[in-house]
């Protein structure tokens, strides 16, 4: 049961309203008057059994009917059009959190990497693709290679070796794949301030052991294979890798590469990023357009691009991305072509160059 002293009587409505269910039996919740209890005001109680603790938003039962009727897999998730995409995002359990606009980046994120939002294996916090344990699971067995995981609490001298205080709880997962012969290790965390100053019936108050296995796991999937995306596991946390910050993003000002799942905009301020196949190139001054080659029969010189805005501002791959989108209106795959470069890791001049050159490719008005 919840007490009025960690959920006020008009949050314990809300909650019935929205549709909240008993965490340990999935029943219908109510509220009573806890005088017949010892406490001097309302109690958020299960319908079944006022023993039970924690409330959740998942129906588990319905949840499992549409994951045996509706479930696909990832081949076919990634055939989906962008229509078809929207209609499993909108049959989740949350799409009236989301404008048109983030429903349409979780659809193109689910396409690209096939997830699946309806199973809740993808979804967005703050403008940002967060992926499910469950999402992990299903693409690592996929591939056949998945030959097992085990998670065990950290030892006393893993925590000692990781600085862990005490009150932290800290898990161990290990990752086996075929024909390997050493695991691949995943730490989780969860920290003491994680835990408390909440209302006392989120997962992570009540069960913070299950949430530090869960990112051990998480953590030794991503490594084991290669989704580079965070985990929803992850959000809140202060660890290092996720650094406990997720930036809010302007939706409209979102450009995602339909061909590469990147997705670029103005708020990731980096320094110039290099090609990786020329690491040794820098350029630290403004550049300006290089002189246009003379024509053999003409002896005027083509005159140069108007520049919406000055190449020196732009200093990575991502604004050059979002300058190429908002200055004239080309996606990443339009931009590249104009590059010449199959991929954002393949470019070999720096931003500002490449805004030049796409500048310069512009039909004349």
């Amino acid at each position: 049961m919840i007490t009025s002293n960690e959920m006020s009587y008009e949050d314990m409505k809300a909650a019935i309203a929205r549709g909240s269910l008993c965490m340990e039996c999935n029943n219908v919740l109510k509220t009573v008057w806890g005088g017949a209890y010892g406490h001097n005001g309302y109690l958020l109680v299960c319908g079944r059994d006022m023993n039970h603790n924690g409330i959740t938003r998942h129906n588990k039962k319905l949840e499992k009917k549409i994951q045996e009727g509706y479930s696909m897999e990832t081949t076919a998730l990634e055939k989906l059009s962008e229509d078809k995409m929207l209609e499993r995002v909108n049959m989740a359990r949350f799409p009236q959190e989301m404008n048109l606009q983030e429903k349409k980046l979780l659809a193109q994120v689910a396409i690209t990497y096939g997830f699946d939002p309806l199973m809740g294996e993808v979804t967005l916090y703050q403008g940002r693709p967060f992926v499910s344990i469950d999402g992990r699971y299903r693409k690592a067995q996929e591939t056949g290679m998945l030959d097992g995981i085990s998670t065990v609490p950290a030892s006393k001298d893993e925590r000692e070796a990781w600085q862990i205080p005490e009150g932290d709880y800290f898990f161990r997962a290990e990752l086996w794949l075929k024909g390997s012969t050493r695991p691949i290790v995943g730490w989780g965390r969860v920290r003491k301030q994680e835990t408390t100053g909440g209302k006392g019936y989120k997962p992570i108050e009540t069960n913070p052991q299950r949430m530090a296995e869960k990112r051990a796991e998480a953590q030794a999937l991503r490594k084991g294979f290669h989704i580079n995306l965070p985990s929803v596991e992850e959000i809140g946390s202060q660890d290092e890798e996720f650094a406990g910050q997720v930036p809010t993003v302007n939706i409209s000002e979102i450009v995602v590469d339909t061909d590469t799942g990147e997705i670029f905009d103005e708020q990731e301020k980096t320094e110039p990023v290099q090609s990786k196949s020329n690491p040794a190139k820098k350029s630290t001054k403004a550049v300006t357009p290089p002189e246009p080659e003379q024509e053999p029969e003409q002896s005027e010189e083509k005159p140069q691009a108007v520049m919406p805005r000055d190449p020196a501002t732009v200093k990575s791959i991502p604004e050059l991305m979002t300058a190429c989108f908002k200055d004239f209106g080309m996606q990443p795959p339009a931009v590249l072509k104009v590059l010449g470069a199959s991929s954002s890791s393949a470019i070999v001049d720096t931003p500002s160059e490449c805004y030049i050159q796409v500048a310069n490719a512009q039909p004349e008005s």
